[in-house]
């Protein structure tokens, strides 16, 4: 059965693409056959990152246009790329959580994939929490600003409500230093615990760099450009810590709370 790792965030413009993106390539290159999941029905960017064209998406399959297997297209280096949309025009509020039937089909039995990550939309929908549910590894993005703390802090606050969620991995994203990394952490799970019963793991930091800016612009991910050794095992250590974090143990009982 593949590990999901899910990329979350309360607030939108944290880098949550390019770090799904990034980690994906890297767990194919390193760990084994990997399928990215762009959740996002409107705003999707992971294939765009990508400069991938796929012929089908996500909503295709949730409309029965194609089978999820049709939608799955492959990059350079083997990654697997299940895309979601941009700019769709479509009742996409039909669907009811889109992803649960896709998330049960990928974690079946025949076993295609050992690492599915899941790129997800920004917010705190019911529809998000349920995929947090039923993912292995819940990493939040977070940004040292006033913003993104509270926004993430929502989302957790509504995951544990909701789900009962209450094991999160902590990414923090364009920072300084790695000091101010750690220090808005340890700001931000006091803050959490001090309401939320919930488990905070630091799993490493990206600082600001105008390179990745530049590699988004131009639809290449920064871990397939040559000479980027510092960054590689950046994330290859972000990605390790993440999988030591604790297991999101509600998979064993991933129901509603009522």
């Amino acid at each position: 059965m593949p590990t999901v790792i899910t990329i979350a965030s309360g607030k939108g413009g944290v880098g949550k693409s390019s770090l799904a993106a990034n980690f994906a390539l890297r767990l194919q290159k390193t760990s084994g056959r990997t399928l990215l999941v762009d959740s996002d029905l409107l705003m999707a960017n992971s294939h765009i990152l990508l400069d991938l064209k796929p012929e089908f998406d996500l909503i295709d399959v949730l409309q029965a246009r194609c089978t999820l297997r049709e939608a799955i297209a492959l990059v350079d280096g083997g990654l697997s790329v299940l895309a979601g949309r941009t700019g769709a025009s479509v009742a996409v509020d039909k669907v009811k959580d889109p992803l649960q039937g896709v998330l049960s089909q990928l974690r079946g039995p025949k076993g295609a994939f050992d690492y599915i990550v899941v790129d997800a939309p920004a917010g705190a929908s019911q529809d998000l929490i349920n995929t947090l549910a039923n993912s292995d590894r819940v990493v939040i993005v977070l940004l040292a600003q006033a913003t993104s703390f509270v926004d993430a802090y929502a989302l957790i606050k509504n995951c544990y409500m909701e789900r009962g969620i209450t094991q999160y991995s902590v990414l923090l994203n364009m920072v300084k230093t790695e000091a101010q990394a750690i220090a808005v952490f340890e700001n931000f799970s006091s803050t959490v615990k001090a309401f939320l019963p919930v488990n905070l793991t630091y799993t490493g930091h990206v600082e600001h760099c105008p390179e990745i800016h530049a590699c988004s612009r131009k639809c290449v991910a920064i871990v397939r450009m040559g000479g980027k050794s510092e960054q590689i095992k950046n994330f290859d250590a972000i990605l390790s810590q993440i999988q030591r974090a604790p297991h999101n143990a509600l998979l064993l009982d991933p129901t509603p709370r009522t």
